[in-house]
């Protein structure tokens, strides 16, 4: 796997990661390139891998200016691609199908374990989650898991991340929630699939049909139970979660509002979690190419721990 860097001068490296289908899900695994700021001793205190999740209908590419910000300021990333997502392999069709629980029992932990085989890191190395909206959606599930123990995840840090429960929002947002996520439904019954296109308004585009039917259950219920295939009761899960969490929220980001982001702050131990607001004028989704200000906050963040 050779380092590359992109026409933007991004440093990476590709790893690909196959999936228990046969799918692959290709990475982007960024090394480290500088030194952290007021770290005296990282010998001591090694530098975890900061492992980052997109959102829904979101390639892992859009988030490379963030990875190459702290990659440079000494950290070890990884960008993890949603399954069906980016350039992901796995396509969703009404025999190809998945949910919640897939992905995070199996993408999120293989995606972590081959960045650290790429990164010459042991499996038990510390890993911190930088996640977005619905990427932190699954990492909270995946936290509750005992591969996150296993592969050392010492805490999460969400961007937009929140619940998507209609009472989070108001006015024509929570008619857009709770009407928009029917409908996605109502259609991947029909089709077997969310399908892109002209009914794709969103630009989530192709989409499993289970993730958005839970998705949608998660919307109007505010639960995570009775996922599809789970092994565990991911709800009980969460309460035991002593990593702590990081929910933040740009003050312009419709799509997360603060009462979403302690919807799901609500699912953790309250002692284990905090929601903050940033300053605004980034949004859902700007932040990740404009990274200094999420940077900032992750590295304190980091230094809490």
């Amino acid at each position: 796997m050779s380092e590359k860097k992109s026409p933007n001068q991004y440093t990476f490296v590709n790893a690909d990661v196959e999936l228990p289908s046969g799918d692959v899900s290709p990475v982007y695994v960024f090394p480290a390139q500088g030194e952290r700021s007021g770290q005296a001793d990282p010998v001591t205190a090694p530098a975890p891998l900061v492992a980052i999740w997109p959102g829904f209908g979101m390639g892992a590419r859009y988030f490379r200016p963030t990875a190459q910000e702290l990659a440079d300021r000494g950290y070890p990333v990884v960008i993890g691609e949603l399954r069906g997502q980016g350039r992901s392999t796995a396509r969703a069709t009404r025999k190809a199908r998945w949910g919640y629980h897939d992905t995070a029992s199996e993408d999120y932990p293989r995606t972590i374990r081959a960045a650290k085989e790429e990164l010459g890191l042991p499996a038990d190395h510390p890993t911190v989650l930088l996640t977005h909206s619905m990427g932190g959606q699954v990492a909270s599930l995946f936290l509750a898991r005992p591969e996150a123990k296993e592969l050392n995840v010492v805490g999460m840090m969400g961007v937009g991340t929140g619940s998507p429960y209609k009472e989070s929002f108001v006015g024509a947002d929570r008619r857009r929630v709770a009407l928009g996520s029917l409908f996605m439904t109502a259609v991947s019954k029909v089709v077997g699939y969310w399908p892109a296109g002209r009914l794709d308004l969103a630009g989530y585009g192709r989409q499993s049909d289970v993730h958005v039917r839970e998705w949608t259950r998660f919307a109007h219920t505010n639960s995570l139970a009775d996922l599809k295939g789970q092994d565990m009761d991911y709800e009980a899960g969460m309460k035991n979660v002593t990593a702590p969490i990081l929910l933040t929220r740009f003050t312009d980001d419709d799509d997360c509002t603060l009462a979403s982001a302690a919807y799901l702050a609500d699912k953790f131990d309250l002692d284990n979690v905090h929601v903050e607001q940033l300053i605004g004028g980034l949004g859902h989704t700007k932040w990740a190419r404009k990274p200094e200000r999420v940077a900032d906050r992750l590295e304190k963040f980091v230094a809490s721990l």
